[in-house]
């Protein structure tokens, strides 16, 4: 299997879909370093907080960093010695990610507008604020509207593309697509 580099819009599950394949023994799930708080029920062995300060010493380790919001977050070069390694993404991440690391296979999650239920249902279920989950289907609205713009830079990197239609969609149709890919 290659390495993967997962994105899509906030609360699709890319982060579940890291999970899961390193339950499956597909790929190893990078930690992920951040300077923001952990949400409730977050897997701290794969999410790493640091202070401000702390994130900003470690930048020289880190093989790629993005900054989501008000926070920052990054992957240790290190951690890419345990191929194949999967990490999620933002969208607007992707473009450079790829440039700077052409040896992983961008995946994309997408959800359409008639889905969005479907990702407030799960935020709440994870615990968020009403005030976080209102922020965030905002902007999956807004990544919504740039859906070919990453359409086409997977197209460019030959990556995969997956409608996630419900809470069955990883199981059903992205993981074993993926497993075939050994």
């Amino acid at each position: 299997m290659k390495n993967l580099v997962i994105t899509g819009t906030s609360g699709v599950g890319k982060t579940f879909l890291e999970e899961q394949l390193e339950k499956q023994k597909l790929t190893f799930q990078i930690p992920k370093y951040t300077d923001r708080p952990a949400r409730p029920g977050e897997n701290s062995t794969k999410l790493v907080c640091l202070s401000s300060e702390e994130f900003q010493t470690n930048r020289t380790n880190f093989f790629f960093t993005l900054k989501y919001g008000e926070y920052n977050y990054g992957w240790k070069k290190e951690d890419l010695k345990k191929e194949p390694v999967s990490l999620a993404i933002t969208q607007g991440s992707l473009e450079e990610f790829l440039e700077l690391n052409s040896n992983f296979l961008p995946i994309l999650l997408e959800v359409n507008e008639n889905n969005l239920e479907m990702l407030r249902q799960r935020m709440i279920k994870r615990g968020e604020s009403e005030d976080k989950v209102f922020k965030r289907l905002e902007l999956s609205k807004k990544e919504l509207k740039n859906a070919r713009k990453y359409q086409k830079i997977l197209k460019k990197y030959n990556g995969l593309i997956f409608q996630i239609k419900n809470d069955h969609t990883i199981f059903e149709e992205v993981i074993p697509t993926l497993a075939m890919l050994k």
